[in-house]
């Protein structure tokens, strides 16, 4: 009887430290999986915003087109400080100068919102279709309003995401 005590004893210590051994395992195996299967990450939005192409595009056409409309404010303002217009001729370019002025904001603000709208609308679609190739079930925008108050590192895919967006947008991708 003794020695079946001994195999008893021997049987038990032999199973707890392989349960403590497998225990052990899943408990680094879980640890990895959940490290490495980062499902929720974020971006930095303004390095997004201003580092795709397309944003550097439109930046392009609306300098241009900017500078065109503000030439022809500068030649409107430079005629209405010469001396030798007519005071009658000054005050109808003033009301062009001013109709001019008004006309250029507001192209500003609609130029500005609306490419803004299709760089935005490109920058989610393409996001959408990142997310899927990673696999990730969210991406989180950060921007300097600090709408996310810390995220490691390891979660910053805005890199990544932006090597995605302007090789999908030049149609490298």
């Amino acid at each position: 009887m003794g020695l079946f005590m001994f195999k008893y004893e021997f049987t038990a210590k032999f199973i707890a430290k392989v349960l403590a051994v497998s225990l052990l395992i899943v408990l680094l195996l879980s640890f990895y999986f959940i490290k490495s299967n980062k499902e929720i990450v974020y971006v930095d939005s303004v390095k997004l915003f201003d580092g795709f192409v397309m944003t550097k595009e439109m930046k392009k056409v609306g300098e241009k087109e900017f500078n065109s409309r503000k030439a022809v404010l500068d030649n409107l303002y430079a005629t209405l400080q010469n001396p030798e217009t007519s005071e009658a001729v000054k005050a109808q370019l003033m009301q062009e100068f001013v109709r001019g002025k008004e006309e250029f904001h507001q192209f500003e603000q609609a130029f500005i919102s609306e490419e803004s709208s299709k760089i935005w609308k490109r920058i989610k679609s393409y996001s959408s279709e990142f997310s899927k190739d990673k696999d990730y079930k969210l991406i989180i925008g950060s921007d300097s309003q600090s709408n996310v108050l810390f995220a490691d590192d390891e979660i910053d895919v805005t890199d990544d995401l932006l090597i995605y967006l302007n090789k999908k947008y030049e149609g490298l991708n």
